[in-house]
């Protein structure tokens, strides 16, 4: 069963240290409970038969496997609280005994459970609360379960298990998972947060419980069918199997926690090593310890030996992040670790007599549980660091040595912080004399800085414009000379392919005529971007001249270059020239070419490029033409067309 926290107050602590994951309730919540207990065992009576020796039996029996419970976190579920074979003899109880017996075996059971037994560290009048709270929860569910047992005609004790005594036990397993899942709902629904309200039941653990109290009826079963002796060693079997259920589960929390460890240790090194400052490594090592034990309070602070001051750096709270300071080392815990150079370990602070308590002043609400560990670099203590909790026996001596593991890391931080700030001051010193001598020449050097920046930003600007069409911002001819040089370089070189295309505006002299030069521009400018826009981030786009293109297509063969022209002479003839004007319209015919053998210079390339654009035209216009089989050796030189 897994048994859950009903009363106590909030804590500022995390919930790996027990692996409960717990919301305390209120302790109202426990005191209804009891009184709801009170008022139903009254309302159900006595029952006719009662024997004393089997109810403190089955009593010592759930006790026993509740003590070997193992927490529900341990087992990779999301429950909460911890999980053990008690719900077995639970629902035994109910089946041998009856609703009434079994109601108070599950009371009792758990209130001594919570008083004697439950690992967790409280104060004892929060614990005899959530003690008083579980009995009442038991009680009532217990109770629920064996009123329905008996409503459907189940009788006790059950002496053979026949189909329908089967499903009058598996309801009764049912209504105490329902009970107890809506007896413990109430009271920590204000603490849930919306994911955990939207899914408030596990519902593996629910599955583990439903099928642990179907083992109760074969307990049952033997009780009734066995005699004593045997039926006590079946008991013993059970509680050999929950020992060893309780040592495995041990043994895997053991080694996930020192893998935990390990890995927490691993990250902390890792942020040291990384150049990080003092507090950004200050805040993993509190997000790393936070995950590996519950604490109230955790401190680290630099200790400065010329002033005797402790600037604390790091000073978590009670939930809060208090800003760092800076005080007299003085008196109390921190000062004593520093001068004593000695880690301090206190399980309880109210009978410990360690001389680092002895005189320390308290602010707000004083912690139990200390731990406090000085930063040692070499010789030197340059720091301490502290954690605490308001429980009593919060700490181990594992949780000892894994801060003195951060602590060593914390020294290297601090010491390099320290001579991160004397380097600092050194070069402001340094930096103000040469400031101060090289003034003179700054103000003598200052105009001629700005001419060259000027000088620069002009050749900057020159070379953009010698390199750029004014009008469509495409590349020139002197840059489409440099581009095709460089790219039929390469091409011959790794013998990759190389297409040119030439592209010429279908009576674009016509358009000027027409509509003006102003609208040609604009038109020019358009073309200018649809076949910017139509080919790759690798390909070049050149003005040539007038309303004349050429397009460099390098690891491109004919066939390519002829599908990519084809594309762009659609897409200008298909575009909405209509928004420039009504009778507006625009076409371009294209020659292409490509590199056919390594001879061939670019003169003779971008001749057959032009020999393929006249076919073009000649063609009718407004469409792709290759070039012929025998190039001219020179480009033609023409009029724009017509």
């Amino acid at each position: 069963m897994i048994r859950k926290q009903t009363s106590g107050p909030a804590r500022p602590r995390s919930d790996r240290a027990t692996g409960t994951g717990e919301t305390p309730a209120p302790p109202w919540a426990a005191f209804a409970y009891l009184a709801a207990s009170i008022a139903a065992t009254v309302s159900a009576g006595l029952p006719d038969h009662l024997n004393i020796v089997w109810l403190c039996f089955f009593t010592a029996f759930q006790v026993a496997l509740m003590s070997l419970s193992v927490p529900a976190a341990a087992l990779g579920t999301s429950g909460r609280g911890y999980v053990s074979l008690d719900r077995m003899s639970l629902v035994a109880a109910v089946l041998v005994l009856g609703p009434m017996p079994a109601a108070w075996v599950g009371g009792a059971s758990a209130l001594i459970w919570t008083l004697a037994v439950d690992p967790r560290c409280e104060p004892w009048p929060e614990r005899v609360t959530r003690g008083i709270g579980n009995g009442g929860m038991f009680l009532i569910a217990t109770l629920a379960a064996g009123t329905a047992y008996e409503a459907l005609g189940g009788m006790a004790p059950l002496h053979n298990l026949v189909l329908i005594g089967f499903a009058r036990a598996c309801v009764m397993i049912l209504v105490l998972q329902a009970a107890n899942e809506l007896l413990f709902l109430p009271i920590t629904w204000s603490g849930m947060s919306a994911a955990a309200r939207r899914h408030p039941i596990d519902w593996r653990s629910t599955l583990n419980e439903l099928l642990i109290g179907l083992s109760g009826i074969i307990a049952a079963l033997a009780f009734t069918d066995l005699p004593p002796l045997g039926f006590g060693l079946y008991v013993g079997f059970v509680i050999v199997i929950a020992v060893l259920f309780k040592y495995v589960v041990g043994i895997a929390v053991r080694e996930r926690g020192r893998a935990d460890e390990l890995g927490a240790v691993n990250r902390v090194n890792q942020a040291a090593h990384s150049a990080v400052g003092l507090d950004e490594l200050a805040e993993v090592i509190l997000r790393e310890a936070g995950g590996l034990m519950d604490f109230a309070a955790f401190i680290i602070g630099v200790y400065h030996r010329t002033t005797d001051e402790i600037d604390v750096r790091l000073n978590y709270d009670a939930g809060v992040r208090h800003p760092p300071n800076r005080r007299k080392a003085g008196a109390g815990l921190l000062a004593w670790t520093i001068r004593h150079n000695e880690s301090v370990f206190i399980r309880d602070r109210r009978v410990s007599r360690h001389p680092a308590i002895r005189d320390s002043i308290v602010h707000g609400r004083t912690s139990v549980s200390l731990i406090a560990i000085p930063i040692n670099f070499g010789d030197e203590t340059v720091g301490v660091m502290s954690v605490q909790d308001y429980r009593p026996n919060a700490f181990r001596p594992r949780h000892l040595r894994l801060l003195e593991n951060f602590a060593g890391q914390i020294a290297v931080a601090i010491v390099n912080t320290r001579l991160f700030a004397e380097l600092t001051a050194n070069q402001q010193e340094l930096e103000t004399r040469v400031a101060k001598r090289t003034s003179d020449l700054q103000r003598l050097t200052a105009s001629l800085e700005e001419t060259m920046r000027q000088k620069e930003s002009l050749v900057a600007q020159l070379e953009q414009e010698n390199r750029r069409d004014p009008l469509t911002a495409l590349a020139n001819r002197r840059h489409l000379d440099e581009a095709l040089d460089r790219e039929m370089q390469r091409a011959r070189r790794f013998r990759h392919p190389l297409a040119l295309a030439m592209g010429d505006l279908d009576g674009f002299k016509r358009i000027n005529d027409l509509h003006g030069h102003a609208l040609g521009d604009d038109v020019l400018d358009r073309v200018a971007g649809i076949l910017r826009g139509g080919v790759r981030a690798t390909d070049l786009v050149a003005r040539y001249g007038g309303e004349e293109f050429v397009l460099l297509l390098p690891e491109t063969d004919e066939d390519q270059a002829v599908q990519v022209c084809e594309k762009l002479r659609a897409a200008i003839a298909e575009a909405p020239w209509a928004d420039l004007d009504p009778q507006l319209a625009v076409t371009m015919s294209f020659g292409v070419t490509a590199l056919a053998k390594q001879s061939q210079t670019a003169a003779a390339l971008l001749a057959g490029a032009d020999d393929a654009l006249y076919a073009a035209k000649r063609a009718g216009r407004n469409r792709v033409c290759r070039s012929p089989d025998a190039a001219p050796p020179k480009l033609k030189k023409r009029q724009s067309s017509p």
